[in-house]
């Protein structure tokens, strides 16, 4: 599958989930690598780097990065989808970042973890704030019992959660690879589609 392919087809097929607007452009491109990111308009931090977001619906913000890269050594190509989701204002620099949903094609029979998977991020908001006041905070006994408490706290953000491990028919294999360009496309209309509905009851609740 060419690189081309595929990020056509999300173009043309991924609108509706998304927004009018959406669009996947180059970002990076080499002899062996190609990265493809959505066209923001807003901006929002991932992975401690600034990206463009693009606006969902009510105050609720996507970016979604493909990248592939060319393995010489094994003749093929590494895809890696990322879907990040924050919450947040047009204003606001520092949006929350709710999740991620990753999909990572490494061609690696022997990799250990799921894909597709979720990661959790909505932590950070309140990691945020502590970091924030830090200096206000920093001799109180609040402070030293918050600090304390926090480093008993498992940081589940690095955990990949298994999106599809097929576990109930006993099957272990829970590593699926990408293998056209019309699944990927199902896998993200069917991702968007459902976690709008959890979402927006979500905001109903606030």
């Amino acid at each position: 599958m060419k690189p081309e392919e595929l990020i056509d087809c999300i173009n043309k097929n991924c609108k509706k989930s998304i927004n009018p607007a959406f669009h996947l452009s180059i970002q990076n491109r080499n002899h062996n690598f190609v990265h493809y990111t959505i066209d923001g308009t807003s901006y929002a931090i991932n992975r401690d780097e600034s990206v463009k977001v693009i606006n969902w619906f009510d105050e609720i913000w996507l970016f979604l990065e493909i990248k592939f890269i060319k393995d010489d050594e094994k003749n093929n190509i590494q895809i890696i989808i990322s879907l990040s989701v924050f919450q947040g204002n047009d204003f606001d620099n520092k949006k929350i970042q709710l999740f991620r949903a990753e999909w990572d094609d490494y061609n690696n029979p022997e990799e250990k973890r799921a894909q597709p998977h979720w990661h959790i991020n909505s932590s950070q908001a309140i990691e945020r704030i502590f970091e924030e006041h830090t200096n206000i905070l920093n001799e109180s006994k609040f402070f030293q019992e918050f600090r304390d408490e926090k480093k008993k706290i498992l940081d589940v953000k690095k955990i990949h959660f298994a999106m599809n491990g097929n576990w109930q028919n006993n099957n272990g294999n829970y590593i699926y690879k990408i293998e056209d360009k019309q699944q990927v496309v199902r896998w993200l209309q069917g991702m968007l589609n459902y976690l709008r509905t959890e979402l927006e009851d979500l905001l109903d609740d606030l």
